[in-house]
């Protein structure tokens, strides 16, 4: 049976793979119209959260710090009312209301997305392949979550804060657009959510042998660097926004450097 399946023809795999990206099609357009039905709790209390002065992100490290600077320090995380977002097109609202809707679709359906192609890859696999990836879609729909939420609640409000706190002189005002502001919002959050699924990939070049631990231990100054450029990327430019996006960078490519350890020591 396993030789039929690696001797299948090549259409026949065109055709397996057809079934897998109409499944993950419709996976997506089924999120998309569910969020479509719920735009006032997906962009009232989801995506213009952090726009508000009570968001989460804020009131916690305007605790924080109070605890750590007394009560006669200024807080420098804190809004003294919503931020004012504007909409400058005809149909700016709606399209930026399709837009959200199929990206939400999109990061709301990846575990199925992801689900779907780890169906068609595996019967490739060996059984002692199968065996190491076992608990695959379980943890890569952790990483992917883990860095959604990662970058709404905490990359995402270091962002608006300091794009509104920044001044080049006191008569411009800062008045968020909305496609800027949902860009970012989106743009911040899928960009984590795929970050965070580095150690994945490292998984897979280690175990097709385009890569070795011994390769990134090597290079592991280099590879700081370049996530230093990274963050520094992914932010505005300041330190303190950087050094957020930077500490799970490292910690990411700490754990794929366990992760490449680990296979090349059970091969």
């Amino acid at each position: 049976m396993k030789n039929e399946k690696k001797e299948m023809p090549f259409w026949e795999h065109i055709e397996d793979l057809r079934k897998h990206l109409i499944h993950s099609l419709c996976a997506i357009i089924i999120s998309t119209i569910i969020l479509m039905n719920n735009k006032y709790f997906i962009f009232d209390y989801i995506l213009f959260g952090p726009a508000k002065k009570d968001f989460i992100t804020y009131r916690i490290f305007s605790k924080l710090e109070f605890l750590f600077f007394g009560i006669d320090h200024d807080p420098i995380f804190f809004f003294t009312k919503n931020l004012e977002i504007q909409n400058r097109k005809i149909f700016g609202q709606f399209n930026m209301y399709i837009w959200t809707c199929c990206i939400g679709g999109f990061i709301l359906s990846f575990p199925y997305i992801f689900y779907e192609f780890w169906k068609f890859i595996k019967p490739a696999l060996t059984d002692e392949e199968r065996k190491y990836s076992r608990g695959i879609i379980i943890t890569v729909t952790f990483l992917f979550i883990f860095g959604i939420l990662f970058g709404y609640f905490l990359l995402c409000p270091f962002l608006i804060h300091f794009g509104y706190t920044f001044r080049i002189s006191s008569i411009p005002k800062n008045i968020f657009d909305l496609s800027d502001y949902i860009s970012l919002m989106m743009n911040s959050m899928l960009s984590m959510g795929m970050t965070f699924l580095f150690p994945i990939f490292i998984y897979f070049l280690t175990k097709i042998e385009l890569i070795t631990y011994t390769f990134l231990k090597k290079y592991r100054k280099h590879a700081f660097l370049m996530i230093l450029i990274i963050a520094s990327a992914i932010t505005p430019g300041d330190i303190l926004s950087t050094i957020i996006v930077l500490i799970p960078l490292l910690i990411l490519y700490q754990l794929s450097l366990y992760i490449s350890f680990s296979f090349s020591k059970k091969k």
